[in-house]
């Protein structure tokens, strides 16, 4: 396993062990577990008893861990039972074996884990190890010293190497983490001193804790765990390889079908309500849906390139949901269950009980007929008692006003005399009062008086006077004295005052000076004197008025009393009657109740009959239905335990799958239960079983698509017990949720620096919170909320986010969605979310731009559909509430249903309601019929758009750049249908928009795209159409992009022709026959049959514009498509053409002829808030075209011009701020290179659209090159152009013209040169830029010639014109030719080859009538060229063929087929590249298998060693004269010590490779590199790196034949001595064998080697054993392929190629040195290079690493003619 290659989903485990072995924990990528244990093997060990290993097993077990084979020493076991797992469970089981206290330390980010030592380690942890035990022992409020003594324990535990107690401290990073505190606890806390003293230790304290550092320390193990997946195990490896040499090693393994069953039997064990078998199926089921959904995400993976992790916590999910769904689907059931049945039990109790009514009412009718006589017997007897008592009561009642008249007098005169004693009371009542407060002191004050005050004198004698003593002051003293005088005063006889006494007082009260107040101010106690003496006046003037009424009142009341004794005696009388009578109507009443009850029953009765009529025949069709209902019902309760079984595991598993994979994982799942005997539905769909119907139309309104897909998403949101994650790379599950949460959803992204403060904020109060734009990984700050890590504290839910413990809603939603299209989500992450894959679906989409549609063309029809939709929604909720509403009342009803007069009355109004609103559904349901017809008509505008958007969103695929929102579709789609003509007839207008609506969007789409990729965009748009249409089967699609595939050959007929059909040809055009049967159902015979026509067609020019031979193609009605098909397997190099024929035919000239856009139209596309991206290609600057723009509307003065580079962001962002807001422009250039600012410039963008206050002129223009790392919503919502030359001549030269102007056109003295000279310019650069898609054979080097160089000799030459005098062609020549392109050329020969072309444009030749730049005569100069205007040149450059042919360039045929050929795989690799991967056959051999079978062989096969033992004499020969080895010898010798270089690093590197596989040793990165090319046919670049190998192109198993070829030539000069000819491809350095055989010349001549050369003989042959000996003069070189030429060996010259003959043989060369030898100008130095790349760069040597030499060949033809072809020889070819 050291190579780290292992399948996904498993999670690697090393184990840092110093000491014994230990339990492996399962932990995520990035983490740690630390774990000190005793010195003792494992808890459970070989070394314990059997009884104690089988009690740890069943402890293991009950604890999760699968236990094999009853043994559990080897941690295997629990590698397999807990492989995949989430991360914390392993740690957890490594604390279960060992039975730890576990602490949990953090690491700062920038700690390296991988480098920390042992001490290190410790330091750690110590000081956590302390803190926790005394914290755990100070929570239990122990004192201090019982806290440090239970300290001292723990340590002790630890330190003794008799016991087994471990410490697990879990590790995590990168979180951040605070610094550990310290507790400064001294060391002989922890370990007691006799434990020191027996090890030999000192007692004292430091060393005692040293002691126990030590002990720890010293079974200290270490554990790291990691995931395999991606990149970061391997590079970690890597890195350290310590990791696998100091490491035990373990895989956790996927969970095997034991593990599975045994956990879901575990958790299903206490399921109720199923059988015992039953169980045991659902425990299978469960293995198999989890086993089953890791396949398909392995096809998964394979077809779409979408990674989907299946981890136990899935399967975990998949019980414990299915446990809590069952239930709840058990009780939602039997409630509803219950419900209707009540429902129909009570419908069918009222049908019973009116059978009875009938016959109760009929039994009822006498007897209320004999009441009814009783009552009327009765009433005359009480009428004549009722009289009688009536008289007796009036004479009573006339006696009774009399009396009550006399009573009335009595209390008038009563009441008349009470007033008036009222006035006097309430003084008298006051003067008692004060007499109250006097005590001896008051009265004592008054006698103490000598001489009395005045009025106190005058208050004695008044109160004398009425007591009726002498009025002086000795007298007042004396009844001051009396021990009663203040009882005296208070019961003073009031009312029997003499009239003396009272004329006397009246002096008094009279005296105006006599007054309470002036007493009061005399004495207290005088005053309250004389307010007795008034009271006493007022009272007696009173008293003589009321006297005479008081005894009027005594008369009166004895008259009273007599009239009331004999009124009372007449009342008793007539009581006695009425008793009588009374007795009478009670009697008369009693039978009349009876007769009433009788009568009431009766009625009742017939109540009960209208209501039972009521309830029988209104709730007719619901006790139908509901009958029907609960049999249904009963039969779902019998289904539940598959159909939630299936529920459960759709909303555990499938939600990263696509529609029709989830569809494919259903039905296998659904047939796996069939096969077990589960009870379930014949068909499954997830919104029929967990979806309620009123809430999906709730989500439909709210903007969630209606398809099924979308719904079951919408479902598993809701339902999931994770937090969902959305793939919504078009928005449609945001803008749902965002809707369906309303005003309370919080939306932020991950970026927002508050994050944590909104997310506690929408935790505290329940609201819904909604996370954007999530990437590949997630905050770990997200985990406790991700993984609901809620607990209880004090009956308070918590949650623990950060520091902070934060109050938890069970309210609180949180939702996070990514725009990213296919995210890849590492387990880690998908264990703590249920990711969901909301991607837009076709039907979805086409329903979406149906809405648009018919909102656009018929909106009121809209409008009248969407409030049906919504009165639909409303009425199908009221007849939904109306019938649990009369469910409700009928199961709530007690007693005899028919008497519930409010619930009869209540049903009755519901039906009504129902009723009327069923009648309203019913009109509604028909109304929407006819307006769903009437949309219908516009589906096939719609379809036309969901299939444009689908091809154009699998763009990206083939470029980041290629980057289109839904939203941005959706508004170009509606721009187009304004744009398209109108017409009142339905079939023209629906052609104009679906003609407006695919010529729209690809223009728009098409300017976005580089020029390789249009066409590819067209064909995919055009057979996407196809396909739809069902014009193209798949078959026949996947035959044209993938080939063959697996097709059985045994039928296929015989190759009429295996000369000109080659094998493969041949099983192409079989394979055409088998896939497409129903239209060539006999191609191979009518092609047997048709031979010669067939292969005239096949040789033919342009044969996809010939019917096919014998009318093939008619007889049997072909598509176009099938064109392609045929000319694939026969003519692929035309192919390209073919296919633009077919996009043609198929959607018209405008997709195959390309426009170029300008600026001018995207800015009439663009707003303030849409970025303009210039997508770059090398060369390319779109700046000048910017500028010049900007100029037409005088904003290039204020527009802001940024590049972007490291520290310009803060620069960026404020011109852009300030442009908005004065209206400016900004370019900001080359966004590629900063990228960490993209981030920030996403952000802007996002300002940019959401903010109202931007200036209406500002514009954002952006250029970059094609990065993946670019923001994609920048990309999607913004305006692209791609700025780079247009592909194609036509194209090219038609760029040239756009941007000039009839006075550029004219503005030179010398017009008409200057206009033919303007042409040539413009053609001679699309030429040259043209010529590049040839590959080496177009130019060496691929240069980047750009419109600067274009309009740069555009102005020379026009200066030069305006110059007096001829024309300077020279001059132009050289200026243009060496200086203005020629700078960017660095080749010798591109050089030459570029004069050569230009030659042919700067001539005075092109000012002749007629002169032509090809042969054809083609291309040409407009013949009016002397007085076209701008728009004719324009018309002309039109005109030229759309696919130019290698004859313009100068180059041979065959030239384009390779271009071509290129072309047309290139095109149906893009398209291939998006399309899903079809699976191939199961079976076969795995990488490593393949990787080690390959590398075996090849070891196998190593040539041996090359060395000097047999070496023939001639060989490494010396030299007489210098006493030195020759110089062929010397180079042999440096040949020979390269190539056992090579075969030294091969045998090497291939040992290393199959141990590396094996495991045995450590991958590292140049073998894994090795792996790969191995497995991919490829030479590692371990054999040819640092010049251990030869430049070479050669696939692996070419190149291996090769080398050995080379080993056995240079084996063959070994030990046979100087060869005859030499094989020039052999060499490492051929310049350097060169250099010798001159060398070797050169000291046999006596001549400089410097004045010597070669000349170049030719021979008649090619093949060198042909030859008849080594030459007289110089070497034979053998083994060169001429490209782009050949050789005539008639003529011996240089020659045209064969058509189709791409390379051939050269003949045999003799290399003759020669001195001082002169070029001849007449031959053509034809250039030598090692591989057809040709380009080479000057090694250390000076020589090219490529080219060789150009030796000189004869030719019939002007040199120049072979320069322009690219005839050139090669050393090797490529196959």
């Amino acid at each position: 396993m050291a190579d780290c290659k292992v399948s996904s989903g498993t999670v690697a485990c090393l184990a840092l062990i110093k000491g014994n072995r230990m339990w492996i924990a399962d932990l995520g990528d990035c983490r740690a577990v630390l774990i000190t244990e005793g010195n003792k093997p494992n808890p459970i060990s070989k070394e314990h008893s059997p009884s104690k290993n089988e009690a740890e097993a069943e402890r293991l077990r009950k604890l999760g861990v699968q236990v094999q084979g009853g043994y559990v020493g080897e941690h295997v076991a629990v590698s397999r039972a807990f492989g995949n797992v989430d991360y914390e469970r392993g740690s957890k089981v490594a604390g279960i074996v060992s039975d730890p206290d576990v602490y949990q330390i953090e690491v700062d980010e920038s700690a390296d884990f991988l480098l920390l030592d042992s001490d290190g380690i410790w330091d750690a942890l110590k000081d956590q190890f302390v803190m926790t035990h005394a914290r755990k022992a100070l929570r239990t409020n122990e004192k201090p010293q019982d806290a440090a003594a239970a300290v001292t324990e723990n340590a002790a535990n630890v330190s003794r190497a008799d016991n087994a107690a471990a410490i697990v401290v879990v590790v995590k990073f990168p979180e951040p983490l605070p610094t550990i505190e310290r507790l400064g606890i001294c060391g002989a806390t922890f370990c007691d001193g006799p434990r020191a003293k027996e090890m030999g230790r000192s007692e004292a304290k430091d060393a005692v804790w040293q002691f126990f550092v030590e002990s720890v320390r010293d079974n200290l193990h270490i554990v790291l765990t990691m995931s395999p997946v991606g990149s970061a195990l391997r590079v970690r490896m890597r890195m350290f390889p310590a990791l696998v040499n100091c490491c035990t090693i373990d895989w956790f393994l996927p969970w095997p079908d034991e593990a599975l069953l045994g956990v879901s039997a575990r958790q299903l064990s206490g399921m109720q309500g199923i059988s015992e078998e039953l169980k045991e199926s659902v425990s299978k089921a469960c293995c198999f849906v989890h086993q089953e959904v890791i396949r398909t995400s392995a096809v998964f993976e394979e077809r779409l390139r979408r990674k989907v992790y299946v981890t136990p916590k899935s399967y975990l999910d998949l019980i414990s949901l299915y446990l809590e769904m069952i239930q709840e689907k058990k009780e939602e059931k039997d409630v509803s269950l219950k419900r209707l049945q009540t429902g129909v039990d009570k419908i069918d109790e009222a049908n019973e009980f009116v059978n009875n009514l009938q016959e109760e009412l009929t039994k009822l009718a006498p007897v209320i007929s004999e009441k009814i006589k009783e009552a009327d017997e009765l009433v005359p007897v009480v009428t004549e008692e009722q009289k009688k008592a009536e008289v007796i009561k009036e004479k009573v009642s006339s006696e009774e006003v009399v009396v009550r008249k006399q009573a009335d007098e009595v209390k008038a005169i009563a009441d008349d005399a009470q007033r008036d004693l009222d006035i006097a009371m309430p003084a008298l009542e006051s003067a008692l009062k004060s007499l109250d407060a006097l005590d001896k002191k008051d009265i004592q004050e008054i006698k103490s008086f000598a001489k009395p005050p005045p009025l106190v004198m005058l208050t004695m004698e008044a109160v004398n006077v009425l007591l009726q003593e002498k009025p002086d002051w000795d007298t007042a003293k004396k009844v001051l004295n009396r021990p009663t005088f203040l009882q005296d005063l208070k019961g003073f006889d009031k009312d029997n005052i003499p009239e003396k006494v009272l004329k006397q007082l009246t002096k008094y009260v009279t005296k105006p000076e006599y007054t309470v107040e002036a007493v009061g101010n005399q004495s207290k106690a005088a005053k309250s004197l004389c307010m007795w003496t008034y009271a006493m006046d007022t009272y007696s003037k009173v008293a003589k008025e009321v006297e005479p009424k008081k005894q009027k009142v005594a008369e009166l009341n004895d008259k009273l009393a007599k009239a009331n004794a004999e009124l009372k005696a007449k009342q008793d009388n007539l009581h006695e009657v009425e008793s009588q009578v009374a007795a009478l109507q009670k009697k008369l009443n009693d039978t009349v109740s009876e007769k009433d009850r009788l009568v009431a029953e009766a009625q009742l009765t017939k109540d009960r009959l209208a209501r039972a009529d009521i309830l029988t025949v209104g709730l007719k069709d619901e006790g139908i239905r509901w009958r029907e209902t609960v049999a249904s019902i009963r039969q779902d309760i019998v289904n539940l335990t598959g159909d939630v079984f299936l529920s459960s595991a759709s909303i555990s598993y499938y939600g990263p799958f696509t529609g029709t994979y989830r569809a494919e994982i259903v039905d296998a799942w659904l047939t796996e239960l069939k096969r077990l005997q589960i009870p379930s539905g014949d068909t499954f769909d997830l919104r029929e079983v967990m979806g309620n119907p009123v809430e999906i139309r709730e989500w439909n309104l709210q903007g969630l698509p209606a398809d099924a897909v979308s719904i079951n998403n919408g479902v598993m949101v809701s339902r999931g017990k994770r937090w969902p994650l959305m793939i919504d790379p078009q928005s449609q599950g945001n803008k749902w949720i965002k809707k369906k949460e309303g005003k309370e959803l919080k939306t932020i992204k991950m970026t927002n620096p508050k994050m944590l403060l909104i997310l506690e904020g929408c935790i505290r109060t329940g609201a819904p919170m909604l996370m954007e734009d999530i990437e590949e990984t997630l905050d770990p700050a997200l985990e406790p909320v991700l993984l609901k890590a809620v607990y209880e504290d004090n009956n308070r839910l918590q949650i623990k986010l950060g520091d902070s413990e934060v109050d938890y809603d069970k309210d609180f939603l949180f939702y996070m969605t990514t725009k990213m299209p296919n995210p890849h989500y590492f387990p880690e992450v998908c264990i703590k979310v249920t990711v969901i894959n909301f991607t837009v679906t076709f039907d979805g989409l086409e329903e979406q731009l149906l809405n648009e549609v018919v909102s656009k063309e018929i909106p009121e029809t809209l409008q009248r559909r969407v409030e049906l939709m919504l009165q639909l929604a409303d009425d199908k909720k009221v007849l939904k509430q109306l019938e649990d509403k009369i469910l409700k009342l009928l199961s709530e009803s007690s007693g005899n249903i028919l008497d519930d007069q409010v619930l009869i009355s209540t049903l009755g109004e519901s039906k009504e309601t129902s009723t009327a609103v069923n009648e309203r559904v019913k009109a509604a349901e028909e109304a929407a019929v006819e307006i769903d017809a009437a949309c219908k008509q516009y589906t096939e505008v719609a379809t036309r758009g969901s299939i444009l958007y689908f091809v154009i969103a699998d763009l990206a695929n083939i470029n980041p750049m290629y980057q289109f929102s839904l939203f941005y579709f959706v508004r170009l789609f509606k721009n187009c249908m304004d744009k398209a003509a109108k017409s009142d007839d339905i079939d023209i207008r629906m052609t104009n928009l679906a003609n407006q609506i695919l010529n729209g969007v690809f223009q728009n789409v098409c300017r976005g795209l580089f020029e390789d990729n249009k066409l590819t965009c067209s064909f995919l748009i055009a057979t996407a159409l196809q396909r739809h249409a069902g014009e193209i089967t798949h078959p026949e699609w996947s035959l044209l992009l993938r080939g063959l595939g697996l097709l059985d050959m045994t039928q296929k007929p015989a190759n009429p022709d295996p000369d000109f059909f080659t094998d493969k040809m041949w099983d192409y055009m079989y394979a055409i026959q088998q896939y497409s049967p129903e239209r060539c159902p006999d191609l191979c015979q009518h092609m047997t049959d048709n031979l010669e026509a067939w292969k005239e067609w096949v040789r033919h020019d342009t044969p996809h514009l010939l019917k096919l031979p014998a009318d093939y193609d008619e007889l049997n009605q072909l598509h176009y498509f099938h064109y392609l098909l045929l000319l694939k397997g026969l003519a692929q190099e035309k192919l390209l053409v073919a296919i633009q024929e077919h996009t043609r035919r198929c959607l018209g000239e405008n997709f195959i002829i390309f426009p170029t856009a300008t600026v001018a139209e995207l800015y009439a596309d663009s707003t303030r808030s849409t970025p303009i991206v210039f997508v770059l290609s090398t060369g390319a600057d779109p700046t000048s075209m910017l500028l010049r723009f900007a100029q037409e509307l005088d904003m290039a003065s204020t527009m802001g011009v940024i590049s972007l580079g490291q520290g310009q962001g803060p620069k960026a962002i404020k011109m852009v701020d300030e442009a908005c807001k004065k209206g400016t422009w900004v370019l900001l250039q080359n966004c590629h290179l900063y990228k960490t600012f993209m981030p920030q410039l996403e952000k802007m963008c996002e300002t940019l659209e959401e903010s109202n206050m931007i200036h209406k002129d500002f514009r954002l223009f952006l250029t970059s090159m094609p990065a993946a790392y670019f923001p994609v919503p920048v990309l999607q919502n913004g305006i692209k152009l791609t700025t780079e030359p247009p592909k194609g001549l036509r194209a090219n030269v038609m760029r040239s013209f756009l941007p000039m102007t009839d006075e550029q056109l004219s503005d030179s003295s010398k017009d008409k040169e200057w206009r033919k000279l303007q042409f040539g310019l413009k053609f001679f650069h699309a030429v040259i830029q043209e010529r590049r898609k040839f590959g080496p054979l177009g130019w060496n080097i691929r240069y980047e010639f750009n419109d600067s160089d274009l309009e740069t000799s555009t102005t020379i030459t026009h200066n030069m014109l305006e110059l007096d005098g001829p024309i300077p062609w020279d001059t132009l020549l050289f200026v243009i030719g060496h200086i203005n392109y020629g700078g960017r050329v660095t080749d010798d020969n591109d050089r030459k080859c570029l004069l050569a072309i230009l030659e042919k444009y700067v001539t005075p030749k092109i000012l002749e009538p007629g002169y032509t730049f090809s042969e054809s005569g083609t291309y040409r100069c407009a013949d009016n060229s002397d007085t076209a205007d701008i728009e004719s040149w324009r018309k002309f450059v039109a005109g030229f063929p759309l696919s130019e042919q290698p004859e313009v360039f100068g180059m041979h045929d065959n030239a384009n087929i390779s271009f071509m050929s290129q072309e047309s795989e290139k095109v149906l690799n893009s398209v291939l590249s998006i399309q899903p991967r079809e699976a191939g056959g199961g079976g076969g051999k795995s990488s490593e298998e393949i990787v080690l079978e390959i590398s075996a062989e090849q070891e196998s096969r190593l040539p041996e060693r090359l060395h000097t033992e047999n070496a023939h004499a001639d060989s490494f020969a010396m030299s007489e004269e210098t006493g030195l080895m020759t110089s062929l010898g010397t180079c042999l010798s440096q040949e020979m010590a390269r190539f056992n270089r090579l075969l030294q690093q091969m045998t090497t590197t291939l040992k290393q490779l199959q141990k590396a596989v094996k495991g045995i040793i450590v991958m590292t990165g140049e073998l894994d590199d090795m792996f790969n090319s191995l497995l991919n046919n490829g030479v590692p670049n371990i054999w040819t790196k640092d010049g251990i190998g030869y430049p070479c192109l050669k696939p692996l198993n070419s190149w291996f034949e090769d080398m050995i070829l080379r080993f056995d030539f240079f084996r063959d000069w070994i030990e046979g001595g100087i060869p005859i000819a030499y094989w020039i491809s052999s060499f490492y350095f051929p310049q350097g064998f060169l250099t010798s055989v001159l060398q070797g010349y050169s000291r046999k001549e006596l001549i400089p080697v410097d004045q010597l050369s070669f000349e170049f003989v030719m021979q008649d042959t090619s093949d060198p054993h042909e030859l008849d000996g080594a030459p007289a003069e110089g070497i034979y070189i053998h083994g060169l392929f001429m490209d782009g030429a050949a050789w005539s060996f008639e003529d011996m010259v240089i020659d045209d190629q064969e058509f189709g003959t791409m390379f051939v043989k050269s003949p045999v060369i003799n290399f003759i040195p020669w001195k001082d030898k002169k070029a001849n100008n007449e031959k053509y130095r034809c250039p030598i290079y090692k591989t057809s790349i040709r380009a080479g760069t000057l090694s250390t040597t000076g020589h090219s690493t490529n080219f060789v030499l150009a030796i000189e060949v004869e030719t019939l033809n002007d040199p120049s003619y072979w320069t322009l072809k690219g005839a050139a020889m090669l050393t090797m070819l490529n196959d």
